[in-house]
């Protein structure tokens, strides 16, 4: 039934002011834009879609997680670029996690899975 999950819609309350964030500070592309609304290409060709569009903001319970390929790197590089980090980078029994604070007060989740031992 249920396939994965492919494309994740954000409320913000500015589309234009959050936008470089995600392109400037995070690296994404823009895909298809519209008035209050923008989506950006899938990091790498893969992974769910992430658009924005202009609304009631929050997470409300909801963590979104992105997976990297080292999060110490990914780590050094967004903190060069500004980006505020919410929790240092620590180890978790299921892999290396931190998180950064975007706009419209979102919290995003990095996370470089464990190796299998």
């Amino acid at each position: 039934m249920l396939q994965g999950l492919n494309f994740i819609l954000m409320h913000v309350p500015d589309v234009a002011e959050a936008t470089p964030f995600y392109t400037e500070k995070l690296g994404f592309e823009i895909e298809a834009q519209a008035p209050d609304f923008v989506q950006f290409k899938q990091p790498a060709g893969s992974g769910a879609i992430l658009a924005l569009s202009k609304g009631t903001t929050g997470s409300q319970g909801i963590e979104l997680w992105w997976f990297v390929d080292n999060a110490d790197s990914t780590y050094s590089t967004l903190k060069q670029r500004g980006v505020e980090i919410a929790d240092e980078l620590k180890d978790e029994p299921f892999g290396r996690t931190f998180s950064i604070k975007a706009p419209a007060g979102y919290t995003l989740y990095m996370l470089q899975l464990a190796q299998p031992q």
